[in-house]
């Protein structure tokens, strides 16, 4: 490209040169007096050289003429007609002018100055209107030669014209006095016309860098210049004279300079072009067959080796030049040739054949093989030059995959076997296709005629960012191979996946002049890659995100963060009470309610925001983009989450069933990457337990001393798993009277003793206890302190007496062993289980009554009793007290509290006392701490206090200051 602009400017140098020494001539031979150079002495003279001069333009238009009939360039034959037209037509007046110039003989009609001005001024308006129209593209129609004719006719016209009515032409010379003024005039404005054609056509050219128009230009300032001479000399044999005839001259040789460059020089360079092409495709189709990753060969008609790659010859064990010329059966091994006998000679008769075989390497080592044989056609297709065989080792080809290789060539037999194995395009440089096999048509559903001139933004998806094809392009711009996996989208709109090989063919200059690209289809396989990532990042309940993929995105959101300055936040959430559904309903309805509630939080976010299930009924959404201002962005967060509260509180309708359930959230704010993921989540759980701790069905945002609250409580069950070990653990005993205040029993309460704590107060630990499990070992360590106790009771006679009760937590009583855990205490005990008294809740008989009075009936067998504790602060039927084998009943404190002051205690009080008569069950009155209540409850029946009144727990039973006591953990190691 640099060598041709370097061209051209030099050719607008030449062409200006010219024109700028023209201007010179022309001023000083307008400065010689015109008496003093006379170039003709004699009017004989004069004639003879105006004829020359005249004769030699028209042999010069005459050439113009029958170039342009002869042009080698059929793409813009109006350019060519133009030149017939309008050079044919001045050719024509110029020999019209020549001859009847004063002088010469009358061979047309009678000579004289005033029809050769007349024809003179009619060439050169034809001379520029030719350049008006080259210049412009005027397209005209018809054949050329309809324009030659018409020439011709122009011609003719303008004789007849001049011949039998030349009175109607205007004066243009008066003998003896010589042109007149009009011919001046006339001068002058061809001079203006061509050089204002001139400059327009210069302006042009420069912009277009167009030489034939610079030529066009310099024609057109040629006709000016000789214009501006004749209207300056006086008589027509000066210098002036002179010099106008040799610028018409000029101008014809620039613009048969231009029509040569055009309709002879240009077809030539272009042939010359095409040739190279064809010998760099041909190197090419050479190098990419010596190149393609497998054994192969052309063999002739008569299966005589024509060709072979090396990879062919190595695998004979001999250099491929060797194996050319011999027969099928002389070069290759035993091995290969039965089975691949028959599949060459199937090629033959026009069938692509594909053959598999086991063939020992020279190792020895054994090797399966994959040969494909298909035939080479003749371009018309209907015969068969020989076929072209490719042996594929199968044995590798798991673990390395082959790259098909296409060659780029208008030889169509060897570009006809690479096609049936591959989806092939090739392209310019700039991208655009020019060609494509059967394959792509068929997997892109376009017509070939669709493709070829396009780009590949024809089957763009849009799946791939820009950044992707920017790559893609550097690289083969640069020369090298590009391999990859590209998504396309057919004509249909639906997408497929192709392995895609590109490979540049590099030019003389170091550039890539075209391109081949050859693909694989992988849409099946990148469809299973897909469905394994979608199992791998979505849940496959509810198609939400997964864990894994709610890292991802809560990892982008910090990013998001930290880039912009806005806020986000983290919510998680759980529905409260969903282990009831799935224990009540079945596992198939849970999963069902999951669903509905994964539909209904995806409803109550943006697009921008992401729901993902974690685990079980527990959910995550990450909220992006909220506002700068903290205050501003928790607000929103807050109004979200009311809302998704709300949302999932609605009854769920499942066929004839309807769940009802509520869900507590956790929320944390954040604003930067600061904070890693897992720091948030854990936040998250902080603030969703503090919801939970609250009474469920609420939310709860994530605060610093929320954290120190639950890296405490960590603390706290840290040193809870160890207390059992460490023997931290204590039995405390507050004692049960009867209505003479003699003691009737007690009731074991656990204390935890810490060495540097102190003493913990039940409340602190045991509904950590319940909630982490370790409520099991702790409870099963009470029951076997209080049976040891019972026996060391046993002995004494009036502790023998007396009853134990324990207080046994739901999830303890829930355990399918419960019952042969008591039993083994007992046993280990050796206690008597008449004493032993479980006291249980309210709340334990509301799921699975049944089963609770398998595990009491079972118990009571072995003589053990039940008291209901907290007795009226739950929901009390009276239908399912009928049912419990129950023995005593415990008044809660809080109604023993104000019996004497509030009506509706004392009511309440009352009531209980009444129905535990009427039902034949004790009743035991907790929390009496004064005189008067102890007096009230007594005088309405109640036959059995506890409280403060009559002793706090302590480690000693009362009555027993002076006994000795065993140990509790030194009760449960000997028991054991």
């Amino acid at each position: 490209m640099a060598a041709n602009d370097g061209k051209l400017e030099a050719a607008f140098r030449r062409i200006a040169v010219i024109c700028a020494l023209t201007v010179v001539v022309l001023a000083l031979a307008n400065h010689l007096p015109h008496e003093a150079v006379h170039v003709f002495s004699r009017s004989d003279q004069l004639a003879v050289m105006h004829l020359a001069l005249e004769l030699l333009a028209v042999t010069v238009a005459a050439l113009v003429t029958a170039t342009a009939w002869h042009s080698l360039d059929r793409s813009n034959t109006s350019f060519t007609k133009i030149l017939l037209y309008g050079f044919g037509v001045v050719m024509g007046l110029d020999f019209l002018h020549a001859f009847s110039f004063e002088g010469m003989p009358p061979l047309f009609s009678t000579p004289g100055m005033q029809l050769a001005i007349f024809f003179w001024f009619c060439g050169r308006v034809a001379e520029l209107g030719t350049l008006v129209a080259l210049a412009w593209g005027l397209r005209l129609p018809f054949r050329q030669a309809a324009w030659l004719a018409l020439a011709g006719l122009t011609i003719a016209a303008l004789y007849l014209l001049a011949e039998f009515e030349g009175g109607l032409l205007p004066r243009l010379y008066v003998p003896g006095v010589g042109a007149t003024a009009l011919t001046g005039y006339i001068d002058q404005a061809l001079a203006a016309a061509g050089f204002v054609l001139a400059v327009l056509l210069w302006r042009r050219a420069i912009a277009a860098g167009d030489e034939r128009l610079a030529l066009l230009s310099a024609s057109g300032f040629f006709i000016g210049v000789g214009q501006v001479a004749f209207a300056g000399g006086p008589s027509p044999e000066g210098q002036l004279a002179a010099l106008g005839h040799l610028c018409k001259l000029v101008s014809y040789g620039f613009i048969y300079r231009a029509t040569f460059a055009y309709c002879v020089e240009a077809p030539y360079r272009q042939l010359a072009l095409s040739e190279q092409v064809n010998r760099e495709q041909q190197a090419q189709l050479g190098a990419m067959f010596a190149s393609v990753p497998a054994a192969a060969a052309q063999f002739d008609t008569q299966l005589r080796c024509r060709l072979a790659n090396p990879s062919f010859g190595e695998t004979l064990g001999q250099p491929a030049q060797h194996v050319i010329g011999l027969q099928h059966s002389e070069m290759l091994p035993a091995e290969w040739l039965e089975p691949m006998n028959g599949a060459m000679y199937r090629a033959l008769d026009g069938d692509h054949a594909e053959v598999d075989f086991v063939a020992r390497s020279r190792g020895g080592e054994t090797r399966h093989k994959s040969a494909v044989v298909t035939p080479i056609r003749a371009a018309d297709e209907e015969g068969v030059l020989g076929i072209l065989a490719m042996v594929f080792d199968r044995t590798e080809r798991e673990r390395v995959q082959q790259q098909l290789v296409a060659s780029l060539t208008e030889v169509g037999e060897l570009r006809a076997a690479l096609d049936a194995h591959a989806i092939v395009a090739f392209t310019d440089a700039r991208g655009v296709i020019t060609r494509v096999n059967d394959k792509f048509c068929a997997i892109s559903q376009y017509e070939r005629e669709e493709l070829v001139g396009a780009t590949h933004r024809i089957i763009n998806s849009g799946h791939h960012p820009p950044a992707f094809f920017q790559n893609l392009w550097r690289t083969i711009s640069a020369g090298e191979v590009w391999n990859g996996e590209i998504c396309n989208r057919a004509k249909d709109g639906s997408l497929y996946w192709v392995y895609t090989t590109i490979v540049p063919f590099v030019g003389e200059d170091g550039r890539p002049v075209q391109y081949i690209a050859i693909r694989a289809d992988i849409t099946r396989r990148k469809l299973a890659e897909q469905s394994v990532e979608r199992m791998a990042f979505y849940d496959a309940l509810t198609e939400l995100p997964n864990r894994r993929m709610m890292v991802e995105r809560l990892r982008a959101a910090e990013r998001g963060c930290e880039q912009t300055g806005h806020h986000a936040a983290l919510l998680l959430l759980d529905l409260d009470n969903f282990k009831e559904v799935n224990d009540t309903l079945g596992h198939d309805r849970g999963d069902d309610l999951l669903r509905q509630v994964a539909v209904r939080l995806g409803r109550c976010v943006r697009q921008i925001d992401t729901v993902a299930r974690v685990g079980g009924d527990e959910f995550v959404v990450i909220l992006n983009d909220l506002s700068q201002n903290e205050d501003d962005a928790l607000a929103q967060v807050t109004g979200i989450a009311e809302k998704a509260r709300g949302t999932l509180g609605l009854p769920y309708h499942f066929d004839e069933v309807t769940i009802n359930t509520s869900s507590s959230i956790g929320i944390v704010v954040f604003n930067d990457a600061a904070a890693r993921h897992n720091d948030l989540l854990k936040r998250a759980d902080m603030a969703l337990y503090r919801a939970k701790a609250q009474g469920r069905n609420r939310i709860s945002v994530f605060d610093p001393p929320l954290e120190a609250e639950v890296l405490a409580r960590a603390s706290l069950l840290a040193d809870l798993r160890d207390a059992l070990p460490n023997g931290e653990f204590l039995l405390y005993f507050q004692p049960i009277v009867d209505r003479d205040t003699a003691v009737i029993g007690h009731e074991a309460l656990i204390r935890w003793r810490h060495p540097s704590r102190g003493m913990v107060p039940p409340g602190d630990f045991i509904q950590a206890a319940e909630q982490t499990g370790l409520i099991f070992e702790i409870g099963q360590w009470v029951l076997e302190a209080a049976c040891a106790q019972l026996k060391a009771w046993s002995t004494h006679p009036v502790a023998s007496r007396w009853t134990l009760a324990v207080n046994v937590s739901a999830r303890q009583f829930k355990d399918h062993d419960f019952v042969a855990k008591v039993m083994q205490a007992i046993q280990d005990a050796d206690a008597n289980p008449r004493l032993l008294r479980l006291e249980l809740t309210e709340s334990m008989f509301h799921v699975d009554l049944q089963q609770t009075i398998e595990k009491m009936e079972a118990l009571r067998a072995l003589g053990v009793r039940f008291s209901m504790d907290d007795f009226g602060t739950g929901y009390s039927s009276f239908s399912y007290l009928r049912q419990l084998p129950l023995d005593q009943l415990k008044i809660d404190r809080s109604f023993v509290d104000d019996v004497t002051l509030d009506t509706s205690d004392a009511a309440i009080a009352r009531t209980i006392l009444s129905l535990a008569n009427t039902m034949a069950l004790q009743v035991v009155a907790e929390g009496v701490e004064t005189d008067e209540q102890f007096e009230f409850l007594r005088n309405h029946g109640c036959n059995a206090f506890q409280g403060f009144f009559f002793g706090r727990p302590s480690p000693v039973p009362a009555g027993l200051e002076a006994l000795p006591q065993l140990p509790a953990r030194e009760a449960v190691t000997s028991g054991r």
